[in-house]
């Protein structure tokens, strides 16, 4: 009963190690992004982050690998305390994360699934105390129920992670451009963004939004603009993104100073991070149907007419 037990803990975390890695996979500028703050947590300096955070991209086709050993039975004798010492690296930095207070996308499946560093760090460990149980019960024993082993299993293995580096990099590379200048570029879906405080779907209708913070300077010089496109009813709704929180000091004060007549939505420092490296804030962007038509930066943030323009209305 013991090794049944310790064998489904063992294909529930291949499970986990499977998808997650996929959609990093499938995603691999998400990837690098959501890598970003924790290489920065650690300790790392702005000329060599990026040098890690792309290196951390090599994670998602390391995971479909292992998930794929975890799940058929493949030499559980590596694929086992290697799942296990990488699950609670994982841990470990959800939860220095959680320590310090970071406001980072964590878990394992990243921006499309939010979670906050305590959460992921209670899930991790979770995860990380069923791998060590299977660990002991089956790592060393010659045979393992439900498992599939066969003749080519090594080539299988290989099979497998061959197949997730060609697909992580047939997506990366058309949009690599992206890890320089920004996450906010025009012909790019913009994907993983979670709006706590606003109730709106930016995959479906068209938006004009604004990243910006309450405590910056031409972010507050903008206001009278975004009222003022905020207020024209042909045109898009206009929703301005922070990462401050919706309760926050200074959202408040710029509420209450400011009454701006847009929306204000929270997204996750990462998110923020992404939309705005390389250029800074604000930013004004017209979005349609999820895919960003127009970027404009604080200097050239467009009029009604010219905005009424680039958005077809007459």
């Amino acid at each position: 009963m013991i090794i049944q037990v310790a064998r489904i803990f063992q294909i529930l975390v291949g499970i986990v190690y499977f998808i997650a890695g996929a959609i990093k996979v499938w995603h691999p500028v998400l990837f690098y992004w959501e890598a970003v703050p924790f290489t920065q947590l650690l300790g790392f300096d702005r000329e060599t982050f990026q040098v890690v955070a792309k290196a951390a991209m090599l994670l998602a086709p390391i995971e479909v690998g292992i998930g794929a050993a975890l799940i058929f039975g493949w030499y559980c004798r590596y694929a086992l305390p290697i799942a296990t010492i990488l699950m609670a690296f994982f841990t470990g930095l959800m939860v220095y994360a959680w320590h310090v207070g970071a406001s980072v996308d964590c878990g394992c499946f990243g921006a499309l699934v939010e979670r906050g560093p305590g959460e992921a760090a209670v899930e991790d460990s979770i995860l990380l105390i069923m791998l060590i149980f299977s660990t002991w019960i089956l790592c060393f024993r010659e045979r393992i129920p439900w498992t599939f082993k066969l003749h080519t299993q090594r080539q299988l293995q290989f099979g497998v992670i061959a197949v997730a580096v060609f697909i992580c990099l047939f997506r990366f590379l058309p949009d690599r451009e992206r890890l320089e200048v920004g996450d906010l570029k025009s012909g790019v879906r913009l994907i993983g963004l979670n709006l706590v405080g606003v109730e709106a779907d930016l995959q479906k209708g068209r938006y004009v939004i604004e990243l910006f913070s309450p405590i910056c300077g031409h972010c507050i010089d903008a206001v009278p603009k975004l009222n003022t496109l905020a207020e024209d009813p042909e045109l898009p709704r206009v929703i301005a993104l922070t990462n401050f929180k919706q309760d926050s000091d200074q959202l408040t004060e710029f509420r209450d100073q400011y009454s701006p007549a847009f929306e204000i939505a929270t997204i996750s420092l990462t998110d923020f991070y992404r939309l705005t490296y390389a250029h800074g804030y604000p930013r004004l962007a017209y979005i349609n149907e999820g895919v960003v038509q127009s970027v404009w930066e604080r200097d050239f943030m467009p009029d009604v007419n010219r905005l009424r323009k680039i958005t077809q209305i007459k």
